[in-house]
């Protein structure tokens, strides 16, 4: 989707992306089955990715860049209260009435907001020339062969990663099949995009910029960790501490609250030492341990979330700077998903191991037929404790698994160029 802000108006896709996350959203709040569920997230998944990628390619054209730094903060800022606060109200609203409020509630704000931009922003172009282009001459210059080769290359390794060490084997042939099609896929994809050159998905050459190279590191450790620590915190919350839907988003909620390296090296560091303290939460953990932690970690990836889009621009010519927001974004969300199917496999492996070891006669099968939080129930009162310690012994291999990737995000942070935003916007004027 981002790939398209390039030579289509911004305004439109603006707009088209918000439509079809709205779409979407009615989809799941309807939906009759699981399968129309699934339907509708997938359908609001497509829109977000083009919002995503346009609110930053938008600003980058319309803000100075000596303020985006300010401006990308206060995105952030929101970003980071609506990852904080949205749980707590669809928490609230799932434990006090149904939880087809929320997707509705989702509707009405998104149709606000595509809306509001239709009155506010104007039409923008990457190149005003793309305007005479014809419908057919535009859709030759998407990357067809690259989307042809990474959508079930993606698919076959998260659905590998599910299912080896669960569902199957690692040395099963259908995980062997599947991983092997990743590869292939893998090294076609890189040498589509090679032929290419600038009408592909990703840009190469771009990655050869030092700044942009680690930036992705950056933005592939950081968002891969935030969404481990995002899906289960409230894990470790609900089952190994007892609270309810409504109690465990209050507990998660203090997660949320000129160079550009300082504020990414801090936040940086920061992450690290509150991933590296949530690695040590145990089955009674003071209230005032957990808040302290979570709240070191929250400001830290709050400073470091931002700052690897500075560095883009910042070293880019504009004509370059969508390209390379587009696959900064594509990085960071490729990242969540593979690590978030990771994470369920080392969860759920290291979960079923410890209860078939301290509960005689386990089917190590109802762990993965019964959800995260859904074991609980179904185990003898009298080995309720053994669980609790199973849930924290596994919460806390995913921790680690996040505290490795903040990990790879700081010593990524310090391979960046340390280059002043003013200086180098004079320069580009």
């Amino acid at each position: 989707m981002g790939r398209l802000y390039t030579f289509y108006s911004m305004k439109t896709l603006y707009v088209l992306s918000f439509t079809i996350f709205v779409a979407g959203s009615i989809l799941t709040a309807a939906s009759p089955t699981s399968t129309a569920f699934i339907l509708g997230r997938a359908v609001s998944g497509l829109g977000a990715a083009g919002i995503n990628s346009g609110m930053y390619i938008i600003l980058a054209h319309t803000v100075p860049l000596k303020i985006q730094p300010i401006i990308f903060g206060i995105c952030g800022a929101v970003e980071c209260a609506a990852l904080a606060f949205g749980p707590l109200i669809s928490g609230s609203i799932a434990h006090a009435d149904n939880w087809r409020i929320n997707f509705w509630t989702i509707v009405g704000l998104g149709s606000a907001v595509a809306l509001g931009v239709s009155v506010s922003v104007g039409h923008l172009r990457q190149n005003a020339d793309d305007k005479q282009l014809s419908v057919t001459q535009r859709l030759k210059r998407l990357d067809w062969y690259g989307l042809a080769t990474e959508l079930p290359m993606t698919i076959c390794l998260i659905l590998s990663l599910q299912w080896a060490g669960t569902a199957y084997a690692w040395s099963n042939w259908r995980i062997i099949l599947m991983l092997t099609i990743t590869g292939v896929l893998a090294i076609l994809f890189f040498v589509v995009e090679h032929i290419g050159g600038s009408n592909s998905m990703i840009s190469l050459p771009i990655l050869r910029q030092r700044n942009v190279a680690f930036s992705c590191v950056v933005g592939f450790g950081n968002f891969a960790a935030l969404w481990i620590f995002a899906n289960y915190i409230p894990i470790y919350f609900q089952v190994v501490r007892g609270a309810n839907t409504l109690d465990s988003a209050l507990m998660y909620l203090p997660t949320k609250l000129s160079y550009f390296n300082p504020a990414l090296l801090f936040g940086s560091a920061l992450s690290v030492t509150g991933a590296a303290l949530m690695a040590t939460f145990e089955t009674h953990t003071s209230a005032a341990r957990w808040i302290a932690y979570q709240i070191i970690y929250g400001i830290g990836v709050g400073m470091a979330f931002q700052p690897p889009f500075i560095a883009l621009q910042t070293v880019l010519e504009k004509p370059l700077v969508p390209a390379a927001l587009v696959l900064l974004n594509y990085v960071q969300m490729i990242g969540g998903i593979i690590f978030l199917s990771v994470s369920q496999n080392v969860f759920l492996d290291k979960l079923t191991n410890s209860l078939t070891q301290n509960i005689p006669n386990f089917n190590p099968a109802i762990a993965k037929q019964s959800g995260a939080t859904g074991l609980k129930g179904l185990v003898p009162v009298e080995y309720q404790p053994q669980v609790v310690l199973a849930y924290n012994s596994a919460l806390m291999d995913v921790f680690y698994i996040g505290l490795g990737l903040v990990s790879v995000g700081l010593l990524a942070a310090l391979g960046l160029e340390w280059r002043s935003v003013k200086r180098d916007e004079e320069k580009k004027e």
